[in-house]
C-alpha cells in the first residue's frame, strides 16, 4: 500500500500575468492496482503470429471498452467522488489510470439515496 501526503499550493494567474497564492491545501494519495494479464494458449502445430494476435484485438475492441464503461457507471453512483482517466505517458493499450478524487472542502452533493 502506497500512501502519500502532499501539500499543494494553488497559484492563480490574474489578467496582468502576475501570480498570487490563493490557498494551500493538503492532499493525500493512495494507489490501488487491479492488473489484467492476458494469456493465449495454442496447439503444438501453431506457427506463431498466424492470427496476428486476434485475441489481443478482441480484448482491445470488445472486452476492455465494455469493462471500462461498467467501471465508470459504477463510480458515478458515488456522487461525492469524481473520476477521470489520467495519462502518465504510457500507451492506453498498456495502462489506463483512473483517478478518483474527493474534495472534503466542499459539501457533499445532494442525493435522494440516503
Amino acid at each position: 500500500m502506497i500512501v502519500r501526503l502532499l501539500r499543494v499550493t494553488i497559484i492563480g494567474v490574474t489578467d496582468g500575468a502576475s501570480q498570487r497564492t490563493r490557498h494551500t491545501m493538503y492532499q493525500e494519495e493512495k494507489t490501488f492496482v487491479l492488473r489484467f494479464s492476458l494469456e493465449a494458449s495454442f496447439p503444438d502445430d501453431y506457427d506463431g503470429e498466424d492470427d496476428h494476435q486476434a485475441w489481443v484485438q478482441e480484448w482491445e475492441s470488445q472486452i476492455k471498452p465494455g469493462m471500462l464503461k461498467q467501471v465508470f457507471e459504477s463510480l458515478r453512483r458515488h456522487p461525492a467522488w469524481t473520476s477521470h482517466v489520467r495519462n502518465r505517458g504510457r500507451a492506453s493499450t498498456d495502462e489506463i489510470e483512473i483517478v478518483l478524487a474527493r474534495d472534503f472542502s466542499q459539501p457533499d452533493p445532494f442525493s435522494l439515496k440516503r
